[in-house]
This record gives structure tokens, sequence and C-alpha cells, in this order.
């Protein structure tokens, strides 16, 4: 399993897509800071968005014939994020497994508040056909999208 390291989230620039939100009411804990699985929810935002962006829109692709469930997903959390902080939501790197066909996409997120990295994310998809489940290669178009942070 492919994991990126740290620092290459922290320091990749926002080539391939970023989502300028802020965080809700909701999406704090008694603390006063996002509740954890928020930040995955808030990179599935950025995920859903960067697939519109790039003519792929979620909607469309749930009645396609590949789907790309999470198999793993983890966040670390850095600094704290409050209600109302505004953030920045990129989508900063993708690797794709090192086969003719590759049927994995890992894609790393960060979360940030101004120029401070707050939350990195990772997660990795595993392309299926949908109505077998079986592993299918990684559909072209969205190669095509994820290659400018491609590592």
């Amino acid at each position: 399993m492919f994991r990126f390291e740290r620092d290459r989230l922290k320091q990749a620039p926002a080539n391939a897509f970023k989502l300028d939100t802020s965080i809700r009411f909701q999406d704090v804990d008694a603390a006063g800071i996002i509740f954890y699985p928020r930040a995955l929810e808030v990179c599935h935002d950025a995920y859903v968005a960067f697939l519109d962006h790039v003519g792929l829109p979620l909607h469309e692709v749930l009645r396609g014939p590949w789907l790309a469930p999470v198999r793993h997903a983890e966040a670390d959390y850095l600094k704290p994020l409050r209600f109302g902080d505004r953030i920045e939501v990129a989508l900063v790197a993708a690797h794709l497994e090192t086969m003719p066909n590759p049927t994995e996409a890992t894609l790393g997120f960060r979360i940030a508040r101004g120029s401070e990295a707050a939350i990195l994310v990772q997660t990795i998809h595993t392309f299926v056909e949908r109505n077998t489940f079986q592993r299918t290669a990684v559909p072209d178009a969205l190669r095509k999208a994820l290659q400018p942070v491609t590592f």
C-alpha cells in the first residue's frame, strides 16, 4: 500500500484542484475544534468538486461502468481548526499503481488555514467494474486529470 510522506503533502503545490471553504458549526466538537471525521468529509467534498471540475461529475460516474470505493483513509492532525476558520482544501498528490493497468490510486489532500497546513489526508481508491466489483483500470480521463499531481 502506497503512502505519501507527510512533508510531501505539506509542501506540494496545489496544482490539481483546491476548494476554499470554512469550518462550519456542525464540524466542531465540544472542545471547539474540528471533529476528527469531518476532515475526511471535507476532503471528500473537495474530491467530488474536483471530479465535477474535470468533467466527471460524481452523479454521472455512479451510473457509469466503474466505481472507486475508498479502501483506506488516514489523517494527520497538525493544527486545530475552529468554527469560522477559512480553509483551503487542496488535492496535492496522486500516485497510481506502477503496473501497466493500475487499479488503485492514492490521493493526498492538504487542509490549510492561511499558509499553515492543519490536516493531511490520504485516501486509497480501488477501481472496480460496477456490475462485478472486479478490479478495473483507472479510467483514462481520471488519469489525465490527476497528471499534474501524480508522483
